[in-house]
């Protein structure tokens, strides 16, 4: 039996998911914090966040609306897209109204919350090489691409952190 296989469209939607997520996540820890400067970044975050999804719905929409290949491999094509929306809550940012009002509660200056968020693009680099595993062969640069988008971000974040703390 063939392992289930996701089409470039399907993985896009699970894309713009998790960034629609980190998008709330990171706008419910700005409106949580008190300190003015992690609330910056926080908002900073946010934004970095709506971008990626721009960017990510502006590919799913390059792409054609042939069939999803995911028929040819998966007799439960319905279950399939119930699968990827549950991946997508569930593997990189659970909860994110709750999850970000916490963080709001844990997180004591931009360092730590320079580290969390970096933590969480690892997150989602791990997710999207998983991911690739279960790409149909001519989807495949469609996970490369967010794969390098995040990859821009983690570097971007750890760029940042390196500029206001030097290394950790």
């Amino acid at each position: 039996m063939d392992p289930v296989h996701f089409s470039g469209k399907e993985v896009l939607e699970m894309a713009v998911k998790i960034e629609e997520n980190g998008l709330v996540f990171y706008t419910e820890a700005s409106k949580e914090t008190r300190s003015i400067e992690i609330k910056a970044l926080f908002k900073m975050l946010a934004e970095e966040e709506g971008q990626h999804i721009k960017v990510f719905k502006r590919l799913r929409d390059l792409l054609d609306d042939e069939e999803s290949a995911t028929e040819a491999f998966d007799p439960y094509l319905a279950q399939a897209s119930d699968y990827l929306k549950a991946m997508a809550d569930t593997e990189v940012f659970p909860d994110p109204k709750k999850e970000g009002k916490r963080l709001a509660t844990t997180v004591y200056d931009e360092n730590d919350a320079l580290d969390v968020a970096i933590g969480l693009e690892k997150d989602s680099l791990l997710f999207y090489y998983e991911l690739q595993r279960m790409i149909n062969q001519k989807d495949k640069q469609i996970v490369e691409e967010l794969i390098n988008q995040e990859k821009e971000h983690l570097k971007k974040l750890t760029g940042l952190q390196q500029k206001m703390f030097g290394s950790n």
